[in-house]
């Protein structure tokens, strides 16, 4: 199958263009619904297709125009279900920081690092042969629900609603320090939602299986904005993204597949089964692809290199004072003491002194309890409280309520 977008040609099966990123499917231009390369006319909407020839997703995402009511009249442009479905889950804050994004040009086109996901729900083919083409899109309209939402609350930005899946970039036009943690855990939360829906679907439309594949991958992409509304239609070109969409592809259904090098960013954070040999065209050699099984309990830090300590130099002014809050403690003045510093300077390993030197003070009787708040954690109430008391009371994220 040629693509439409470069007209490179892709081997048959393929999903998404292995030069371009874009998707082979085809696709409704009047309601994005996913359809055999054969069709000549959409099964939900009844709208033509364009000879059975695919359609790339952006082509899809154009807004579709209603015929005047009188001749002389102008046609009236509406708004598409996915704009209005992107725009309902993006939080206040995060649509601050994406307009401001827009305002200052970091929408333009760049070279960036950037962590791409791909979700697609896995044999929507064979499943909306089964079903009426209405029952069909509102159970892919609600699994879009769940989908969505996990993306967002991570900060990252949906960049393509394609037919039964999506796209969606971390890092790019607002980026994070951890944006590879980040997506990760939006697709572990993906699942976690489609396993519940799933057991809906199954109740309401007799659907045995309904899940969901994510693929995930981190690298140097070129990305620019089309378009200037909120839905940020996005491109992205270069082998990073026809690897994420390979990850997609190769991932068994209700699991998560991440490529090696995204891997190496997230090791000590989650726990993982290694998956060898995994062929891709152009490649000379097997890729190794990992499935990511959960977050660990007892996480790693992704900060300096393992078993290598190095002494803390130029900040004894800094733990001195620390440690005379310590002693006052130890005589019953209890303090609030802040800690601020630009990014990099220090300021964990400070306090990671301060304990261990509260610890060999055999004069000092401090019991320490420690709680972060991370940072896609804005929007939880309580969160660093909530740290705090699991990792005093060794709570586990298995354990019962």
């Amino acid at each position: 199958m040629n693509c439409p977008k470069c007209d490179t040609q892709n081997p048959d099966g393929a999903r998404f263009c292995f030069n371009c990123g874009s998707a082979l499917v085809l696709i409704c231009s009047n309601c994005e619904t996913s359809l055999p390369a054969d069709a000549r006319f959409c099964f939900n909407c009844g709208h033509p297709t364009k000879s059975g020839q695919p359609t790339t997703s952006a082509e899809a995402a154009e807004p579709a125009v209603q015929p005047a009511a009188e001749p002389e009249s102008t046609p009236v442009v509406e708004s598409k279900p996915s704009d209005d479905m992107l725009q309902r889950y993006i939080p206040r804050g995060l649509m601050a920081k994406l307009e401001a994004a827009r305002d200052s040009g970091l929408m333009e086109g760049e070279r960036k690092i950037v962590t791409i996901l791909f979700c697609d729900v896995k044999g929507s083919t064979s499943a909306a042969s089964r079903l009426d083409p209405e029952e069909w899109s509102e159970i892919i309209n609600g699994a879009f629900e769940f989908m969505i939402e996990p993306i967002y609350r991570y900060e990252g930005t949906v960049a393509r609603l394609m037919g039964d899946g999506l796209l969606a970039f971390f890092g790019a036009p607002i980026a994070h320090e951890d944006d590879p943690q980040r997506a990760v855990l939006a697709g572990l939360d993906i699942l976690e939602a489609i396993g519940r829906y799933g057991q809906e679907v199954q109740r309401r439309w007799g659907l045995a299986s309904f899940d969901v594949r994510i693929g995930i991958n981190t690298g140097l992409v070129v990305v620019g904005a089309v378009g200037s509304d909120l839905r940020l239609e996005y491109t992205a070109l270069g082998d990073a993204i026809n690897l994420a969409a390979r990850m997609e592809q190769t991932a068994t259904p209700g699991t998560v597949q991440i490529a090696e090098a995204t891997y190496k960013l997230i090791a000590p954070l989650f726990d993982f089964e290694a998956l060898d040999g995994l062929e891709v065209k152009g490649k000379e050699t097997p890729l190794r692809s990992y499935q990511v099984l959960g977050a660990k309990a007892q996480p790693g830090s992704l900060r300096g290199i393992k078993n290598l300590e190095a002494p803390l130099i130029g900040r004894q002014d800094q733990l001195a004072t620390l440690m005379t809050t310590m002693k006052e403690l130890n005589q019953g003045r209890g303090q609030i003491v802040s800690v601020m510093g630009e990014a990099g300077l220090g300021k964990s390993r400070l306090v990671s002194e301060l304990r261990q030197a509260t610890a060999a003070d055999s004069a000092l009787d401090v019991c320490w309890a420690e709680g972060r708040s991370l940072s896609y954690e804005t929007n939880t109430p309580y969160a660093p409280f909530m740290d705090l008391f699991e990792d005093y009371f060794d709570l586990l994220p298995g354990d019962a309520d």
